[in-house]
């Protein structure tokens, strides 16, 4: 692909959005960025990926105000994280084609012509059920992991735009997994990129 097109995958938890991205991908022959971002981040600035991931995609308790930590030399490792990933994120929308699962890429990339914006949903007792089969999981057990992953989520993107932005805002396409299914969601993608390429 000659025109840099970069495709953002917000997904409500259990709705396989990484799992369309993956066959998205594959179809357009580019890579797919989601975790491996904090790989990447980890080895640029020579921080310890274990420690990254378990700031990956939550917002930190806080006890001090932000500009108290800042004023005693304080480093919340949730802000560390998420600076780092907006530049590498900004580095490959202008750099590569590419899709990006999470990591509030959509918002970080709002303003940017080539992006498309996606949320993949599905209804809740179909994301359970997901869950339920994927990690061999009792129902209420499922159930409490999908609630939790979406608050985790909704709090995320809330935090790390100001309160500006929420997990349906500013998306270009809205993907209902139920009805459509992966490989569904994932050819409404490819045409969308397609028909994008051939405005330019």
């Amino acid at each position: 692909m000659d025109k840099h097109i970069v495709v953002t995958i917000s997904r409500e938890f259990g709705a396989e959005g990484h799992e369309i991205g993956e066959v998205l991908a594959e179809k357009l022959g580019v890579k797919l960025y989601d975790k491996d971002i904090l790989g990447k981040a980890a080895r640029e600035r020579g921080l310890d990926k274990t420690a990254l991931s378990d700031a990956d995609e939550r917002v930190a308790r806080r006890f001090f105000e932000p500009y108290l930590m800042l004023s005693m030399g304080l480093v919340n490792k949730n802000d560390q994280l998420f600076a780092i990933e907006e530049q590498i994120i900004r580095d490959l929308a202008a750099t590569e084609s590419c899709v990006i699962i999470g990591r509030l890429s959509d918002y970080l990339l709002r303003g940017d012509p080539n992006a498309i914006k996606v949320l993949v949903f599905a209804p809740l007792d179909f994301r359970v059920n997901n869950i339920k089969q994927k990690y061999g999981m009792s129902e209420s057990a499922a159930r409490k992991m999908v609630n939790r992953m979406d608050m985790a989520r909704r709090d995320y993107c809330a935090y790390y735009s100001g309160g500006k932005w929420k997990q349906d805002s500013g998306k270009d396409i809205l993907l209902n997994r139920e009805t459509l299914g992966v490989q569904g969601c994932a050819d409404i993608l490819l045409a969308a990129v397609k028909t994008k390429m051939e405005q330019s």
